[in-house]
């Protein structure tokens, strides 16, 4: 498929619980296996939640398990790569359930494309973001803004990129993110030093990423059923 030939279908589902949204995208991911269905991106912000990483199932935090329960924060099992990572209001999540072979990209140069779509998404507020030899993600000098994740089979992926706009950085501070210890997270508003909503962001993400994997964004739709 040429570039031009591609086409996303973006779906807004504000908040929302992460077993609700996992499920969705198993059923998205199975119906574009079967060569069925659309691709698609889906935006979301999480009620509070620890995901982790598929070879990482033991929560890799900076506080007891029961803190974490106080706190209100899920925790749930994917079968993702990577370690542990938060997800809450105030973090823009963006999964993309892509037949990737069709689009004639190979998994790694998703992974880039994922971290480029947030670089330029961060430039549109005059934020440098840099990759970080350490791990994939996105990076604003040393401390951490982005995470990215995925599960791809068949060549289809599910999972995506995560980026803190205004979250609970206490939360955040409750575990290692992506198990690297001493590691700073940080938020788009604390680095503009402004509140930014979190729906300006998904925007701004939707025309990067249409911009790095040159693709047309078809008709949006909204809900997770």
């Amino acid at each position: 498929m040429a570039p031009s030939e591609r086409t996303i279908v973006v779906r807004n589902l504000g908040l929302t619980r992460y077993g609700d949204v996992h499920r969705l995208q198993q059923e998205l991911q199975a119906e574009r296996i079967r060569r069925e269905g659309v691709d698609t991106l889906l935006l979301t912000e999480h009620q509070p939640v620890f995901t982790l990483g598929r070879n990482h199932p033991e929560p890799n935090l900076r506080a007891t398990e029961a803190m974490v329960r106080a706190a209100g924060i899920e925790v749930a099992q994917t079968e993702r790569g990577g370690d542990i990572t938060y997800h809450g209001p105030g973090q823009l999540v963006a999964y993309g359930i892509i037949d990737l072979q069709a689009w004639g990209v190979r998994v790694v140069d998703y992974v880039s494309a994922l971290e480029d779509t947030m670089f330029g998404m961060l430039g549109e507020w005059g934020i440098e973001g840099r990759r970080h030899e350490c791990a994939r993600g996105v990076w604003v000098g040393e401390r951490k803004m982005g995470s990215v994740g995925l599960h791809v089979r068949r060549f289809v992926s599910m999972h995506g990129a995560a980026l803190n706009v205004a979250p609970n950085m206490e939360h955040i501070a409750l575990m290692n993110p992506c198990g690297l210890e001493d590691t700073e997270m940080t938020s788009l508003s604390a680095e503009v030093g402004r509140p930014v909503a979190v729906g300006e962001v998904a925007e701004a993400f939707v025309r990067q990423f249409a911009r790095v994997l040159e693709c047309e964004v078809g008709e949006s739709a909204s809900a997770v059923g």
